[in-house]
């Protein structure tokens, strides 16, 4: 039986790290170097809890691995460096040592840019984007010639276009002039000299928007108050639509339901008002009854009276016979 031969396991995540960078052909970021990491499945055996911390290495971790290959290489002293342009890493050599490279690999001295083109590829990075007729502008000459030449190169790129009258190109760097030279990102050209800031990105594209016509304006308000009266008349409408609607419905019901709704409202007026006038009614004849008792029993009083003033009178009258009997007798 063949036995299995063991592969020792990386020292740290910082020999991966170096490793990774020196294989690929590209760039790449540290996200890029966390995920080819993650993706590594783990063995069985005596090397699975070393390989799930690797595994689960994260952000942090994966940065403080490039940074401590850099300080590694720098101290080494080997001829290799790590740079970031453009937030990717990569390995290469020695700008100290380009003169032996080339001669390894046949190469000759690259070509060095002309002050006109140093002078039209300053003003596009440091007013990107920009129309060629603003850089004309500011260096005075034509530099047709010149973004050529920086295009060539691939240092400089067409980035869109304008929307003022003629829709000029607009122009921008490349992620090869980061590389080129060394710069982590565009901010770092305001670093290199403070008089010379960057442009606000967003501000420019801003100057080359399509300016906005005072005719414009008020057909787009004209429209939408249009809109907003049409919405108008179409919400009365419905509205009538639908008390048409109601008016129908109430005309064409049954007349015996429409004469039980009738008379029900005219009972319930003709009960509220009825008992109303009962209670005026009742109250003016209590006060009516009270003062008819009170004239009936003066009456009454004053048949008594009279009765009694009969009595009296018809008793004088009998003592007035027996006193004339009496005188006649004697």
């Amino acid at each position: 039986m063949s036995e299995e031969t063991n592969i020792p396991l990386p020292r740290s995540l910082q020999d991966i790290v170096g490793a990774l960078l020196f294989a690929s052909e590209t760039p790449l970021t540290a996200g890029d170097l966390r995920e080819a990491v993650r993706h590594v499945g783990i063995e069985e055996g005596e090397n699975r809890e070393v390989m799930e911390v690797y595994q689960t290495a994260t952000g942090r971790e994966v940065d403080a691995a490039l940074k401590g290959l850099a300080k590694a290489l720098d101290v080494a002293g080997c001829g290799i460096e790590l740079v970031c342009t453009g937030g990717a890493y990569k390995l290469q050599t020695s700008p100290s040592c380009g003169r032996y490279v080339r001669s390894l690999l046949k190469l000759d001295r690259p070509s060095r840019l002309g002050r006109a083109s140093l002078e039209t590829l300053a003003i596009i990075a440091y007013r990107q984007p920009i129309t060629k007729s603003e850089v004309e502008e500011i260096r005075g000459v034509d530099v047709s010639g010149n973004i050529k030449t920086l295009m060539d190169l691939q240092l400089v790129r067409l980035v869109g276009k304008s929307e003022l009258p003629g829709h000029p190109f607009l122009y921008g760097t490349t992620p090869l002039f980061l590389e080129h030279f060394g710069l982590v990102s565009l901010q770092q050209l305001n670093e290199l000299d403070p008089t010379l800031q960057r442009s606000n990105p967003r501000e420019k594209l801003a100057l080359y928007k399509k300016p906005v016509k005072q005719e414009e304006l008020e057909l787009a308000a004209a429209a939408q108050a249009a809109a907003e009266e049409a919405a108008l008349e179409e919400a009365a409408q419905e509205a009538e639509s639908a008390l048409e609607g109601q008016e129908e419905e109430e005309e064409f019901a049954p007349a015996g339901k429409r004469e039980d709704e009738n008379a029900g409202q005219q009972g319930d007026l003709f009960i509220a008002d009825l008992s109303g006038d009962e209670e005026e009614d009742e109250g003016e004849f209590d006060e009516e009854d009270e003062e008819d008792e009170f004239d009936d029993e003066e009456d009454e009083f004053d048949d008594e009276e009279d009765e009694f003033d009969d009595e009296d009178e018809e008793e004088d009258e009998e003592e007035e016979d027996e006193e004339g009997d009496e005188d006649d007798e004697e």
